[in-house]
């Protein structure tokens, strides 16, 4: 077998053997273990089954967790959070297949300084596989990889970047962005639309005023409204409470929310009680009532996040809902887009759920291939994110290798006829100006939700009452 120092690049052989060793031991494995320990960068040893074999000093004080944790830990490759730390950071350096497959790879990795999984840093990391003697065919064997984390600026790109390891980069660094309970996934996309949401639903988690997110089945309207409610205060969240507009009347409305009211004031964190209402549509005109009613009543200042198919505000013109109800539940409205509408997003959501995938199952998926991606861009997608997420689901149960191909969908994408699209430009957005305008927005609706109240207003708000002053002058809202 050949030895591990002699299955290193002759870069990183050079990088190795540029550390002073007192006195070389007689085994190679030893001499390259040693040289290791004395490394001032992280380094990072896989082994067969993708677990943890050896970590030198520099990588536990940089990750932040003990060596007894991490070692033996077997990795999951995704990128999305909701594992225990040392799960999570051994995914977050997970090599992706190709490595295994005997490549040298690179990939910018974001790792959490800090528990509250907010304060990050990134490094560029360096995958070099350590190959067994090579067979007839010169494919070799290899059974370890050697991770070699250190500052972007020191490190160069080695190897190839695969596309999918570019998108597993952004879903990781997106994890740490908005993180909290729920899975970011629905939040994936590099179309104008999806930044629009996620600076949207970064200004909602900063404040507590109602926000009511809008889009069509499947969308993941729940999942949005959940991601502000857990993201908000840096996940410490108050008692919540998650009702079907659909099931409730005015007497089921009223027995709820004094019910929650009442255990909200046994609870420390009353003051950041939420209310998720699902369907906010489907209110019949008795719960609306009872639900302003009781808002203004209870002695809990609750939070309202709310979803519904269409604004609240269309239909109150429409004289299908409650006019002030709806202004009180729109101060903020989010508008989630069908996916048919947004195909440079598919990419990115179709990497995000299959490593979403990864984290429940031992099958690990890596990537998927370019002409499945091709064919799902052309899919309609009735059922949007939640269609996607099932036929996702159906391929990666059959696949046989790393990657996701065209053959492992259900007929629906496999055999659909393609349909003839027409390029377009992208949307350009000027970020101040709609930030601007959305603030403005935000700040009138607050205004008439608080009856006219500064100060309540700038409670809503999260701002201080010279603040929201300032932004009345300015734009003459008095």
């Amino acid at each position: 077998m050949r030895s591990l120092l002699e299955s290193l690049p002759d870069h990183v052989n050079s990088f190795v053997c540029s550390f002073a060793v007192p006195s070389p031991p007689r085994k190679p494995t030893t001499f390259l273990l040693q040289a290791f320990d004395l490394s001032a960068w992280p380094i990072v040893l896989f082994g067969e089954g993708n677990s943890v074999r050896y970590l030198n000093t520099a990588a536990e004080k940089a990750l932040g967790v003990s060596r007894d944790e991490l070692l033996e830990q077997a990795a999951k490759y995704h990128g999305l959070g909701q594992l225990p730390k040392p799960l999570q950071v051994v995914a977050d350096l997970c090599p992706a297949s190709n490595v295994w497959l005997g490549e040298v790879g690179t990939r910018e990795v974001t790792l959490a300084v800090s528990d509250e999984d907010t304060d990050v840093v990134t490094w560029r990391a360096i995958f070099v596989p350590l190959a067994d003697s090579q067979d007839t065919d010169d494919v070799s064997l290899v059974r370890n990889v050697v991770v070699m984390l250190g500052p972007p600026d020191r490190f160069p790109h080695t190897g190839p970047l695969q596309p999918q390891e570019e998108i597993h980069a952004a879903l990781q660094a997106l994890r740490h962005e908005y993180r909290g309970k729920y899975s970011v996934s629905h939040l994936v996309g590099v179309s104008t639309a999806m930044i629009r949401v996620r600076r949207l639903v970064d200004l909602a988690s900063q404040s507590r005023v109602p926000v009511l997110v809008i889009g069509q089945p499947g969308t993941g309207k729940e999942k949005v409204a959940r991601t502000i409610c857990y993201s908000s205060h840096h996940g410490q969240v108050g008692p919540v409470i998650t009702i079907q507009g659909e099931l409730m009347d005015a007497e089921i409305m009223q027995t709820t929310i004094r019910a929650f009211a009442r255990r909200c004031l046994d609870d420390d964190e009353a003051n950041r009680a939420s209310l998720i209402l699902l369907n906010a549509e489907k209110l019949d005109l008795g719960a609306q009532s009872e639900l302003l009613h009781l808002v203004d009543l209870i002695d809990v200042d609750l939070r309202i996040l709310s979803t519904s198919e269409e604004s609240l505000l269309t239909l109150a013109r429409r004289g299908q809902f409650r006019e002030d109800l709806a202004f009180r539940l729109s101060t903020l409205e989010i508008a989630l887009p069908p996916l048919c509408d947004r195909p440079e997003d598919i990419p990115y959501l179709a990497q995000a759920v299959l490593e979403e995938l990864n984290v429940t199952s031992d099958r690990q998926l890596q990537s998927i291939s370019s002409d499945a991606i091709d064919r799902l861009q052309q899919h309609e997608w009735p059922g949007n994110i939640d269609e996607l997420h099932e036929m996702l689901t159906a391929a990666h149960e059959v696949a046989t290798g790393f990657t996701l191909n065209l053959t492992d969908f259900p007929m629906a994408v496999s055999h659909a006829p393609r349909k003839v699209t027409e390029a377009k430009e992208p949307d350009s957005i000027d970020l101040d100006t709609a930030l601007e305008t959305y603030e403005r927005q935000i700040i009138e609706r607050t205004l008439k939700a608080a009856k006219g109240n500064k100060t309540q207003a700038a409670h809503m708000l999260s701002i201080s009452r010279a603040r929201l002053h300032r932004r009345i002058e300015q734009w003459g809202l008095e």
